[in-house]
């Protein structure tokens, strides 16, 4: 049995709630609309990676018109990396904190 059979509710669950939050951050900032996000297993463990075509001024900013990521959310020898909620939680945070400051320069 592959990880991901063997954790399938929480990948379901979990693609259901990032596809959710993420486009909620790319609407909210008029940045694009989010184009594939997929599940992928190795030695690892399974990812999750993600794809958003950018759109508007965040493009610029960002120096493409792609912004795309990975991250481990189940290892291999301990099973998911955080639950549900919380690992989305982090995942559509650190997209916002990405595409709200490429670019930009730190306050003074």
């Amino acid at each position: 049995m592959t990880l991901r059979d063997q954790y399938a509710d929480h990948l379901s669950a979990f693609g259901a709630a990032a596809t959710e939050g993420i486009q909620g951050v790319l609407d909210e900032g008029n940045y694009g609309q989010l184009s594939s996000l997929d599940f992928d297993e190795n030695e690892q463990g399974v990812f999750v990676s993600f794809t958003i075509d950018l759109s508007g001024e965040v493009v610029e900013r960002w120096g493409s018109d792609v912004y795309t990521r990975r991250y481990l959310i189940i290892r291999a020898q301990d099973g998911p990396v955080d639950p549900v909620e919380f690992g989305v939680s982090l995942l559509h945070t650190s997209v916002m904190e990405d595409l709200d400051t490429a670019g930009r320069r730190p306050a003074r």
